[in-house]
């Protein structure tokens, strides 16, 4: 990526409340970085909240780690999600999820997973078929394998 792009790739996401709070300083996107606005999205898409609005002056990954706390742990997640943690089995996934996306927002780098322990958490947290928790060596793992590579050939 060039210069340029790269500058504006990062003030976009600085806008929009994606970047990780160390590219102020650095000014250069990194593995740690990208998996810190991986967390961002995911908590956008477990609250439906976007990451460009300020909740009680906090950024959403704030917003979210003072919720949980509290212990007011339901409170975050998205209503459409609630509605379907109470028909099904999917409230540990839920849960699972929370915690993979604030540990990827975590303020200190070295702390955030990579990216290819992101994937590799988020397969073992996914629903199976029948309604349990799969794991990427049960059947469909082939058909993650192009991700996977993918991630890696990114670090």
């Amino acid at each position: 990526m060039t210069a340029a792009a790269n500058s504006n790739v990062l003030a976009a996401a600085g806008a929009l409340g994606y970047r990780a709070p160390e590219l102020s300083k650095l000014k250069k996107a990194n593995a740690k970085t990208d998996v810190y606005s991986l967390g961002v999205i995911i908590l956008e898409l477990l609250t439906g909240k976007s990451p460009a609005d300020n909740t009680n002056g906090m950024d959403l990954p704030q917003w979210v780690a003072s919720i949980v706390k509290e212990e007011w742990t339901s409170e975050v997640f998205d209503l459409e999600l609630m509605r379907d943690a109470a028909t099904g089995p999917v409230g540990d996934e839920l849960m699972d999820t929370l915690k993979l996306a604030l540990h990827c927002v975590d303020p200190s780098p070295s702390v955030r997973p990579e990216a290819r322990d992101v994937l590799r958490q988020l397969e073992q947290i996914k629903p199976g078929l029948e309604g349990g928790a799969g794991t990427s060596e049960e059947g469909g793992g082939a058909t993650h394998v192009p991700a996977a590579s993918a991630g890696d050939d990114d670090e």
